[in-house]
């Protein structure tokens, strides 16, 4: 099955951020059990199992959500996305989650890049509280 050009179905390349790796599409659609007449459960693969935070970023960090296929309807198991859909709106489909995958890993590298300053500020804090101490233990003696 090939992806129509201009319709932005394909995976967008992992972007800048810090070195953490970014969960892309791994491969195409395919269609693995058929539902009902003219539906089925279509499964993609991911690069790699994402971490509970991701998790929790795909399915509620997203904006312009079509009420009728929401994140939700998405099961994620190991490498694995899985949803139901019609054949003519798979490529839609797939074009919705390549764009909330890559916003549940841009704000990932986010919430990654305000932790990793949260422990260099502790540590820095820890620093200047050792400083201290070892002037006031010299100081003790005056």
């Amino acid at each position: 099955m090939t992806q129509a050009a201009g319709a932005g179905a394909k995976p967008a390349p992992a972007g800048n951020g810090p070195s953490m790796s970014h969960i892309r599409r791994a491969s195409p659609p395919q269609a693995v059990q058929k539902v009902r007449d003219n539906f089925y459960m279509v499964q993609l693969s991911i690069t790699e199992s994402p971490s509970g935070d991701w998790r929790r970023l795909f399915y509620d960090a997203q904006q312009d959500v079509p009420p009728d296929f929401t994140p939700r309807s998405i099961e994620i198991t190991g490498t694995f996305l899985r949803f139901k859909a019609e054949p003519a709106s798979v490529e839609q489909k797939i074009a919705l989650i390549d764009r909330w995958m890559e916003r549940a890993n841009q704000k990932e590298a986010a919430m990654a890049l305000r932790s990793e300053g949260q422990r260099e500020k502790k540590q820095e804090l820890a620093r200047e509280a050792e400083e201290l101490a070892q002037w006031n233990a010299r100081w003790a003696k005056l």
